[in-house]
């Protein structure tokens, strides 16, 4: 189950003037709306509420650095190592690459393969179109016809 909120200022009062009037831990959560446990835990220790530390190893890329990242990779051909040198950050192409994963927005696509087209391919295909400006196409039904229509 997720984290509630954080008891407001106000609430703290509440509980505090709740307890010294003798109301029980059961009744004050059921007057505030909230759990019984954030009840004792604040009555427990009330200056120390709300200033634990948090524990596990701090991340490496804050909030508006995902977003950094996640810009330089939307609707991009760019490879990790271009968009790490991109947002100029110490991490490693894993934590880039996981950083995209997280975001669920970005998802890899294979670029459609296409021939090159030369100057000769261009210059074919001019030809091709000056030779043909008269043909009545809508005759053309498929290439054996406009080949029989060509020659």
């Amino acid at each position: 189950m997720p984290r509630a909120t954080m008891l407001a200022a106000e609430e703290q009062a509440v509980i505090s003037a709740l307890n010294d009037a003798g109301e029980s831990h059961k009744k004050i959560a059921e007057k505030l709306k909230r759990s019984r446990h954030v009840v004792t835990s604040y009555l427990s220790d009330p200056q120390a509420y709300g200033k634990k530390k948090s524990c596990g190893r701090p991340r490496k890329v804050n909030c508006q650095d995902e977003r950094r990242i996640c810009r330089a990779a939307s609707n991009s051909t760019a490879t990790l190592r271009q968009i790490r040198a991109d947002v100029e950050l110490p991490i490693f192409r894993s934590t880039v690459w996981r950083t995209i994963r997280r975001s669920g927005h970005i998802h890899h696509a294979v670029l459609t393969k296409t021939p090159w087209i030369t100057e000769e391919h261009k210059r074919a295909k001019l030809n091709f179109a000056q030779e043909n400006m008269e043909t009545d196409w809508s005759k053309v039904n498929d290439l054996s016809d406009f080949l029989e229509a060509i020659s």
